[in-house]
């Protein structure tokens, strides 16, 4: 037996979903790449303001964080004037807080491309690893050659 809510659920989601999005793209609610960029070091900024010693960069790194994860949002700053008059920051200061984010962001996007190309395993290749019985036995009888010279 079929179930014909599901068919009319499904029917009516497939007729309001494209005047649902018209709607959504209409009013400007839609997130941009740029604001989803900056809400990202947003969030690393304040991150790193719970690790950070000093205390003024700490409160500067929360405040413009928290300001960048409601860039361009209805009550958030949509300009980088307006980021300067809520964070009372610098825009020089602003600009170095994200350079920082934009470097700690690039590095976690290309640790995760490591990760994700078997780059990070525990295998064992390379220099850092410990040495076989034979290399430790060798570089012991170098050590005592050594010290008899």
């Amino acid at each position: 037996m079929k179930d014909y809510m599901k068919e009319y659920e499904a029917h009516l989601n497939k007729i309001t979903e494209s005047v649902l999005d018209d709607e959504v793209a209409e009013s400007g609610m839609e997130t941009s790449p740029i604001n989803k960029k900056l809400s990202n070091y947003g969030r690393i900024l304040m991150d790193q303001a719970v690790t950070t010693k000093d205390d003024e960069l700490s409160n500067t790194m929360a405040k413009v964080g928290d300001a960048l994860t409601n860039y361009g949002t209805t009550f958030g700053p949509r300009s980088l004037e307006e980021l300067v008059k809520k964070t009372g920051t610098t825009p020089n200061v602003i600009k170095k807080l994200l350079a920082y984010a934009e470097k700690i962001a690039a590095t976690k996007s290309d640790l995760g491309a490591d990760n994700a190309d078997g780059g990070l395993d525990d295998e064992g290749d390379d220099e850092f690893t410990s040495a076989s019985d034979d290399e430790m036995a060798a570089m012991a009888d170098k050590a005592a050659r050594a010290k008899r010279t």
